[in-house]
């Protein structure tokens, strides 16, 4: 590095490792990670504001601490993304980075802001599920208990990071930020990248063991119990990136003199899908039932028919028997809609006219203990519904 380096020496056609023998330092058009990079970035960034947005837009009017904890979640997963797609010019081969590149405040200013809010977010975001776990299965004592276990283990995991960072990543007084690049210091930090990972893989995994207890006890037919399962299944995509973040976090502590920029390119790479498939698992569930109430596909074939029906100048008419017991199905719409979450979802929303008309046309029937000549009042009404898609 440039302190082992004589005065006067040009940093930027110095490699900041030396190269294995028989290649060669390539500072014009080396082998990087930044395209592969900045592709994930766009797509997991496309795909988690979808979520995101499908997540806000069912619980708009009813916004638990869960939805804002995702929503805060998400807003650090895309500051912490574009730090790394800022710093992506440095996801090569350690040989073929320039030692200039690390006698710059710039730099390191990126490297702080990058250690500083990982563990922010990755707290925000595990934290947040597990708050929504909350919502959805906190029933019996034993699940609170389990529940709040997980979100006290993410605090122990993932906060005493940043504090780390600003401990062993920040500059002492009355010097710059380039001076962190000669101070052994700053590598410390990197003692707790093991710790970091290990306990990211045991979360990712609690996260996923939890729903499935649940699944498993739930009085429903196989199929629903498969639905409930493949929302959940993302989760298994969080551990493997998990696992390999923890790899790539160990192989920079036991070489951090080799091809130290190679791995936390790889590192940083596993952290985006690790931070992505989080966002996702957490707004699957809102998202899938926003999905079956807007978007129902015999929704869409019962409009199609009604649009039929209007147009051919056809009512669909019901015996009154069986009108009057579909009007208990109407009373009772608007809370199958709040529900829509935790019930399979039906036709139960489209909106229902009863018209209600008397007269002496129609057939009399006989109540009890009164003849048909007389002596009583009987009063008949004829019940149409018609059935109009919102």
């Amino acid at each position: 590095m440039a302190s082992q380096l004589p005065p006067g020496v040009d940093l930027c056609l110095v490699p900041s490792s030396p190269p294995p023998t028989g290649i060669t330092s390539n500072f014009v058009n080396p082998v990087d990670l930044a395209e592969e990079t900045l592709a994930l970035a766009i797509v997991l960034t496309v795909l988690s504001t979808m979520f995101v947005v499908g997540r806000v837009a069912l619980n708009w009017r009813k916004m638990a601490l869960a939805d804002y904890l995702i929503v805060a979640g998400f807003a650090l997963a895309i500051s912490y993304t574009y730090v790394i797609v800022a710093s992506r010019h440095l996801t090569r081969h350690a040989w073929d980075v320039p030692a200039c590149s690390y006698v710059s405040d710039y730099v390191w200013k990126l490297l702080f802001a990058q250690n500083f809010l990982l563990g922010i977010t990755q707290f925000i975001l595990k934290a947040a599920i597990l708050v929504y776990y909350f919502q959805l299965f906190a029933v019996q004592r034993k699940m609170k208990i389990a529940i709040a276990a997980g979100i006290l283990f993410c605090g122990l995991i993932y906060l005493p990071y940043p504090i780390l960072v600003i401990i062993f990543n920040t500059p002492r007084e009355g010097r710059t930020w380039a001076d962190l690049a000669t101070d052994p210091k700053s590598k410390r930090i990197a003692v707790y990248a093991p710790i970091h990972g290990v306990g990211s893989i045991i979360i990712d995994i609690y996260i996923l063991a939890l729903p499935l207890l649940i699944v498993y006890r739930l009085q429903a037919s196989l199929r629903k119990r498969l639905n409930l399962l493949a929302v959940f299944a993302v989760a298994l995509l969080g551990i493997i990136s998990s696992v390999f973040s923890c790899y790539w976090r160990i192989l920079v502590l036991i070489d951090a003199d080799g091809d130290h920029t190679w791995y936390e390119g790889q590192l940083f790479l596993w952290i985006l899908v690790e931070h992505g498939v989080a966002l996702i698992v957490g707004c699957m569930p809102a998202v899938a039932a926003l999905f079956k109430t807007k978007m129902n596909p015999s929704i869409l074939v019962s409009g199609f028919q009604n649009r039929v029906r209007g147009n051919t100048g056809q009512t669909k008419t019901q015996p009154s028997s069986y009108l009057l017991d579909s009007s208990m199905h109407v009373n009772t719409m608007q809370t199958r809609e709040k529900s829509a979450f935790y019930y399979e979802l039906d036709n139960s929303h489209l909106s229902t006219t009863v018209n209600i008309s008397a007269g002496d046309h129609l057939d009399r029937p006989k109540a009890p203990g009164i003849s048909a000549e007389g002596g009583g009042i009987v009063k008949t009404t004829k019940v149409v519904q018609e059935l109009q898609t919102v």
